[in-house]
């Protein structure tokens, strides 16, 4: 089972001159989702609204066929969305940050001792600071294979992640604008580096317990990781022309790193111990499986309503 830990949205984009879309979607959502489409159990763990937008979002997910029971429906606030609009994209977190370290140790213990296998954990930070902190520290104490899935909006608007937490994840992902404001946080200059030295020098400062991906969904990737005969690094070409480059098409990413991660997992041999060229060719494999997305508009759409073309892995040229 991946256990998806983050934000519950729904994207809302214009539908004719004072109309609106309204679509489930969110991290924690389609990491769930993906993970379904590829054959895994999967568990979510999140807030929503006691609203038509939250309804919206667990009903997708129950439908799917992920587990639900560690989503809390947070009284007197509204479902988080995304707003889609011809000037430019705001969100609104909504319920999402009223998610709690409590709500999350409890959704996780309950997982593993109602007899839940889980095999991966993958946190993002679309919630609050302390309870992404604390889905960490319950990972590692377990000794569960955790993703850290960094977030802008949470080390931009709220706090810095505590350094310390960093060396506990066994993969950091970050986009590349993640890991501008990581950097930032970090103190290192990455003015003018190019995308394999951003990685490097993320990878040897956050010291992650194995691997540390630089993620552009449909636009490509970059991953560094330890090997048994020292530090190991691959570059994944796009799936896509230069329109979709980094994470100009929603949920491409998410989609890209949970693929990835259930694919990691669902192997008889841990991830680190995998032939690096293995490795690679996952990655690579996952992100022509995000470029399915393009074809059927909406990260949820694609794995929910086209299983078989999701499954696949269209590739678009």
């Amino acid at each position: 089972m991946i256990a998806c830990i983050g934000d519950l949205m729904v994207d809302v984009f214009p539908d004719g001159p004072t109309g609106e879309r309204r679509h489930p979607g969110g991290k924690a959502a389609i990491y769930a989702v993906t993970a379904r489409a590829l054959g895994s159990p999967a568990a979510v763990l999140g807030s929503v609204g006691p609203d038509a937008d939250g309804r919206a979002v667990t009903e997708v997910l129950r439908g799917a066929g992920a587990d639900i029971s560690g989503i809390v429906t947070r009284e007197g606030t509204a479902t988080g969305a995304d707003y889609f609009e011809a000037d430019g994209w705001r969100m609104e977190r909504g319920a999402n940050w009223e998610l709690t370290a409590t709500d999350v140790e409890v959704a996780l213990a309950k997982l593993l001792d109602g007899g839940g296998e889980v095999d991966a954990v993958i946190v993002n930070q679309g919630i609050p600071l302390e309870a992404s902190q604390a889905a960490v520290r319950f990972a590692r104490d377990r000794g569960l294979f955790l993703v850290l899935h960094l977030g802008p909006e949470a080390i931009e608007a709220r706090r810095k992640v505590d350094p310390a937490f960093y060396p506990l994840a066994d993969v950091i992902v970050v986009s590349r604008r993640e890991a501008d404001v990581l950097a930032e946080h970090l103190g290192l200059d990455t003015e003018g580096r190019s995308d394999e030295a951003v990685a490097r020098m993320l990878f040897d400062e956050t010291r992650p317990r194995w691997a540390l991906l630089l993620s552009f969904g449909v636009g490509g990737a970059h991953v560094v990781a330890h090997g048994t005969d020292g530090v190991h690094e691959a570059a994944v070409a796009p799936s896509s022309g230069p329109d979709h480059e980094a994470e100009k098409y929603i949920g491409a990413n998410d989609t890209a790193v949970a693929a990835w991660v259930t694919w990691l997992v669902s192997a008889a041999t841990p991830p680190a111990d995998q032939d690096f060229d293995a490795v690679r060719a996952l990655l690579d494999r996952a992100v022509r499986l995000a470029a399915v997305n393009l074809v059927h508009p909406g990260p949820l759409t694609a794995a929910v309503l086209h299983p078989a073309d999701f499954s696949a892995g269209a590739v678009i040229s």
